[in-house]
């Protein structure tokens, strides 16, 4: 963070749509070190979405959580498969990464902001 960081107006970020999402189902995509295939439920719709945490994380460590997830992406195939979303993380300067679960309390669908 000692880094100078570019600014942006807050009408950028309000560009992203982040919803809570509850993950149904993951496994890992065949022949990648990496990916993790997501199933998400947001309460009016379900999504596939690519997590590139799968170094990290096994796909039983996100099963049954309530996460954040960027929603108005455009789709991108990885390795084979489409991604309708991304999941949103934190991540430190060793490259470690940390997910971010909603509490109990947080209705699926809920938007973020």
């Amino acid at each position: 963070m000692g880094e100078k960081e570019e600014l942006f107006d807050v009408e950028e970020f309000w560009k992203f749509k982040m919803r809570i999402g509850f993950v149904k189902s993951a496994e890992k995509v065949p022949k990648s070190r990496k990916l993790i295939k997501l199933t998400v439920d947001f309460g009016d719709e379900e999504r596939t979405i690519v997590a590139g945490i799968g170094d990290q994380y096994e796909p039983k460590d996100l099963e049954g959580k309530k996460m954040i997830f960027v929603v108005n992406l455009k789709p991108k195939k990885l390795m084979g498969v489409e991604s309708q979303g991304m999941l949103v993380v934190a991540e430190d300067e060793e490259g470690k990464v940390y997910l971010i679960t909603a509490g109990d309390e947080v209705p699926v669908g809920s938007k973020v902001w």
